[in-house]
């Protein structure tokens, strides 16, 4: 049984206050290691925080594949009609690095892919090479999900892209925040000043604030939950501008600390 069924009947069994996983859902699910126990106690302990971990990692999951299910053919905007593809995100519904850009662009609309291309496969190679984890570990989004164009009318015109309308981002940034309060990330990247400045409701530059470390609550429906925010720069920027890419790694290195990597 698919992963996604067996977290969306866990749901269920949650709502009607079933608040264990059965043995039997556990292991169509794949758990399977058991830790060594000194004591019967430690083994209860153990399994019920086997339990409760599994759990919340189905159900985390479930929920991202309902949002994606959800816009999977949203017009909530005029940038819709103009798409080819929507870009919903891709990567690990349990990740504790969530990198967040600012749209889709020609590229990401052809395939429905973020950040691939000449950006993608640098902030790709960012991710397995300096950082030393796989692409599909961390969840990897944008601010807009549809491609941006000057002229909605020439989706496969290079040169076409623009900045998304605050229209837009106001439409869609409710796409994203129902992606962060699924996944519940750790650290949030933002790559360029767009995406900083909206996540960050700030209007300064990417200079300004690149490389610090920001509390924020980026759900206004759960303003108890809070996630730290480190901005750098764009890949795209760092392709046009290769001296950038130092202060870059040193933006890095910050998200890195605080994923203690």
């Amino acid at each position: 049984m698919p992963n996604y069924k067996l977290k969306k009947i866990l749901s269920e069994m949650r709502d009607i206050g079933i608040e264990t996983v059965p043995s039997s859902y556990l292991s169509l699910a794949g758990e399977g290691k058991k830790a060594q126990k000194k004591s019967s106690r430690d083994a209860n302990d153990a399994q019920a925080a086997s339990l409760d971990n599994a759990q919340e990692s189905l159900l985390a999951s479930a929920s991202l594949e309902d949002v994606k299910a959800e816009y999977a053919n949203c017009m909530m905007c005029p940038l819709g009609h103009a798409r080819l593809n929507i870009v919903f995100g891709e990567g690990s519904p349990n990740a504790r690095l969530m990198f967040i850009g600012e749209g889709p662009g020609f590229t990401e609309d052809h395939t429905g892919r973020p950040f691939i291309g000449r950006s993608g496969n640098l902030l790709t190679k960012i991710i397995q090479d300096g950082m030393k984890l796989k692409r599909e570990d961390v969840y990897i989004a944008n601010i807009v999900k549809c491609h941006p164009m000057k002229d909605p009318s020439s989706p496969e015109k290079h040169g076409n892209d623009r900045p998304p309308s605050p229209d837009e981002v106001e439409k869609c940034i409710v796409i994203l925040r129902k992606q962060i309060a699924s996944i519940r990330p750790e650290v949030i990247c933002t790559l360029g000043a767009p995406a900083a400045k909206i996540m960050l409701n700030n209007t300064g530059g990417i200079s300004a604030v690149r490389g610090k470390i920001f509390d924020i609550s980026p759900l206004p429906e759960e303003p108890q939950y809070s996630v730290k925010l480190v901005p750098t720069f764009h890949p795209a920027y760092l392709l046009r501008n290769p001296p950038a890419k130092k202060t870059a790694w040193e933006d890095i290195k910050v998200v890195m600390s605080l994923l203690r990597l």
